[in-house]
């Protein structure tokens, strides 16, 4: 008898250990056995030579502001020793002149002949024109997208971003560190149970240990042609625009010198988009608007138009 207690204790020690450490997909990483021993070996990464002496000499292709792609990872891409680690990669230029851009990333859960799951968790760099990292996106801050339909599991990243010197190029790689970590994805049983409100089922949900090799689907389009974002500042009488984040609805301060509408409020729109905030320079105009400002929103139009 005590032994059987024994048991049962042990196995709730296990579940509570596993339930720690299982982290979902967007946020963090699991380790689980079952992953792990069907993990592929990629010796042929750290064997590799590396194509550049920095990223500033990393080869580029270049991108069309209407473009999709399939980025490919595997021994055959150009690899690199990033200070992330060594990382098959894709580089590419931002075309400038254009306007701002919306720039969407998509990495899918894979499955191999066998069943086995894998999963290239990205790492995406914007450079300057000199090869200096401006901003980073890493694998967690991708949006995890369980299996719908046909669509499989997937990470999707979308952002918006003007080329200039300071956004000058594209690259696309992964880390040592999202290669070390795996990810739980949702039962498509569960996935289902709650979409219906339903109890869920006891099943194991699947987990995908993270790879150098894979692939991630691309596009790229203008701001206002994937969004309609410029719709309402060209448009007369729509609908006013709804900021995505609340906060952004605010009036500025009332120490702001509303006196002086037309420089204060240029100023802060030429602000928001020098900082790649594109939804504040459209509420700031808005607001001006509604202050008497009439021809704010086209304005803002046309600057858009020129970036």
């Amino acid at each position: 008898m005590s032994i059987e207690v024994s048991h049962r204790a042990a196995k709730r020690r296990l579940a509570l250990a596993g339930a720690l450490g299982v982290l979902l997909l967007g946020g963090c990483a699991t380790t689980t056995p079952s992953a792990t021993e069907h993990r592929p070996d990629e010796a042929w990464l750290e064997s590799a030579s590396d194509c550049c002496r920095g990223l500033d000499s990393l080869p580029l292709s270049p991108l069309a502001s209407h473009d999709e792609r399939t980025l490919r990872f595997g021994p055959e891409t150009p690899i690199h020793r990033f200070d992330t680690g060594p990382s098959p990669f894709h580089a590419m230029e931002l075309p400038r002149g254009m306007g701002p851009l919306r720039l969407e990333l998509i990495s899918r859960v894979r499955r191999d002949d066998q069943g086995h799951l894998s999963l290239f968790a990205p790492l995406v760099l914007i450079l300057d024109e000199t090869g200096a990292i401006q901003r980073r996106f890493d694998w967690r801050e991708f949006t995890y997208q369980p299996t719908r339909g046909l669509n499989d599991d997937r990470l999707y990243l979308s952002f918006g971003i003007t080329p200039s010197a300071r956004a000058d190029r594209l690259v696309v790689l992964t880390s040592a560190a999202a290669r070390a970590a795996e990810s739980e994805l949702l039962h498509p049983a569960r996935a289902q149970a709650r979409a219906r409100h339903l109890a869920e089922p006891a099943v194991v949900d699947p987990v995908a240990p993270h790879l150098a090799s894979g692939e991630v689907s691309l596009r790229v389009r203008p701001l206002g042609e994937s969004d309609g974002l410029l719709a309402p500042l060209l448009g007369s009488g729509g609908a006013e625009t709804v900021p995505t984040n609340p906060a952004q609805a605010e009036p500025p301060p009332e120490h702001e010198p509303v006196d002086s509408a037309p420089l204060d409020w240029r100023r802060m729109i030429r602000a928001a988009l020098d900082s790649g905030d594109l939804e504040l320079a459209m509420t700031l105009a808005e607001h001006a608007e509604r202050e008497g400002e009439s021809g704010t929103r086209r304005w803002l139009a046309e600057r858009l138009e020129r970036r």
